[in-house]
């Protein structure tokens, strides 16, 4: 019987972290420019940019009046946001025209032309090949605004891995419980980085799960006294995907 894969694909298939990076370098850059000698110290400005993301995820949008969550809106409004408190704060004179310009920065995030140029992680598309050539079928389900998750699948031109792909709020046990319809739960692997997303609430759905820690997010630990047996027996940790080859003989199904 095949084997079910669920992919997550931000920090499992994709780093998620780059494009972001590049639009802060260049924000900086900018604000280096415009406020000139009396710019503050870079560190402090990608402290505030950190912090005021944070801050965001559980604030309303005042244009949507909704939830800025994980929309396309955040990070942009997040720069534009850190530009207004350094102005506020005497570092500068706020104008309209370096919003836009600032603004236009945090977009440059989600270029389709830079999530081709960065590509998959290394190793992930070896791993889908190989699951391919055994038989199994691979899902992607992924979380996040659908405005940018599309933008990586097209740019990565994933839809011809994956029998199904799906772009969700969020992650939960009655999600992955619909995945073992017609399979058997523990030959269903939920594969990702995020124990609270991916993980958890595969093993509650009675699934099994592939974890691979990322090291560019807050790390997450796993409380192993917390597990059952069931689900000690249902979980796998590896370091890379590249590693899910060399376990693939010790999976069910």
């Amino acid at each position: 019987m095949p084997k079910l894969f669920i992919f997550d694909l931000d920090d499992t298939l994709m780093w998620n972290e780059y494009t972001y990076s590049l639009a802060t370098i260049e924000f900086l850059q900018y604000i280096l420019e415009i406020f000139q000698h009396r710019a503050p110290f870079a560190g402090d400005i990608a402290q505030m940019i950190a912090e005021t993301s944070h801050r965001l995820l559980k604030e309303k949008n005042p244009t949507t009046g909704l939830p800025y969550g994980f929309s396309i809106n955040r990070f942009p409004d997040t720069l534009v946001q850190s530009y207004r408190t350094l102005c506020e704060n005497g570092w500068g004179e706020y104008q309209d025209r370096h919003a836009n310009h600032i603004h236009n920065i945090g977009m440059r995030s989600f270029d389709e032309e830079l999530y081709l140029k960065q590509g998959m992680v290394p190793g992930a598309i070896e791993v889908i090949n190989f699951l391919q050539d055994k038989g199994d079928i691979l899902v992607l389900l992924t979380k996040g605004d659908p405005r940018v998750q599309e933008r990586k699948i097209k740019a990565l031109d994933l839809g011809h891995w994956f029998k199904e792909i799906k772009v969700v709020d969020g992650k939960t046990k009655e999600m992955f419980k619909q995945f073992t319809n017609g399979h058997s739960a523990e030959t269903v692997y939920s594969v990702g980085n995020s124990f609270s997303s991916d993980i958890r609430p595969a093993l509650d759905a009675g699934c099994s799960a592939i974890f691979i820690p990322c090291f560019t997010w807050r790390a997450e630990s796993i409380d192993v006294d917390q597990l059952t047996e069931s689900e000690k027996k249902r979980l796998f940790e590896i370091k890379n995907i590249s590693e899910i080859v060399e376990i693939y003989n010790n999976l069910r199904g």
